[in-house]
């Protein structure tokens, strides 16, 4: 029942819960039945979820495990605003090595908010590149620990990556530090 309920969620908004830690684990799954009467569990999906907003959660430390990423296939609107624990949006579980760099688009994505976040470190996990083919606003304000790095290709498609090396990712991050693309 939960896991159709899940599937027509449209808008997630959700301003000053206090003890939340983490939106989503990397665990988290609904129980399925299948037409035969199996009942199994399926990953957490949410694909008619356009827009996500997160604002006021004190002790809120990350959103998404990374492997969650594909399942919003639809989203078009992420705002993240004064979580001040944020340290990342999609969290790489700690067991799991990037060996090289790896791509990942979001399609639909139009409009991504960070703002407000002092204790924001990185977008996307060490080792791995966004795309935002899409993309039309991009606001990122005073994140001062960000070492995710945001730039516009020839294509005009927003990308972003967060360096293997921390230290070349800190030196390259100061200069988006305050940015808005519209």
């Amino acid at each position: 029942m939960m896991a159709r309920s899940l599937s027509h969620l449209k808008g997630l908004f959700i301003e000053g819960c206090e003890e939340i830690e983490r939106l989503i684990l990397a665990k988290d799954q609904v129980s399925s039945s299948s037409s035969n009467g199996d009942t199994s569990l399926q990953p957490m999906s949410f694909p008619n979820l356009t827009e996500i907003v997160v604002i006021d959660c004190k002790n809120l430390s990350s959103l998404f495990p990374f492997g969650f990423a594909p399942v919003l296939p639809k989203l078009e609107r992420l705002i993240v605003e004064r979580n001040s624990k944020l340290e990342q949006v999609f969290e790489l579980e700690e067991k799991a090595e990037v060996v090289a760099e790896e791509e990942m688009k979001f399609d639909k994505l139009l409009n991504l908010s960070l703002e407000e976040l002092p204790g924001l470190i990185h977008f996307c996990p060490k080792g791995y590149h966004f795309v935002f083919p899409e993309m039309t606003q991009l606001k990122v304000r005073d994140c001062p620990k960000l070492t995710t790095v945001f730039f516009i290709d020839s294509q005009k498609f927003i990308h972003c990556k967060t360096k293997l090396v921390e230290q070349e990712a800190v030196e390259e991050s100061t200069t988006v530090s305050n940015v808005i693309f519209n």
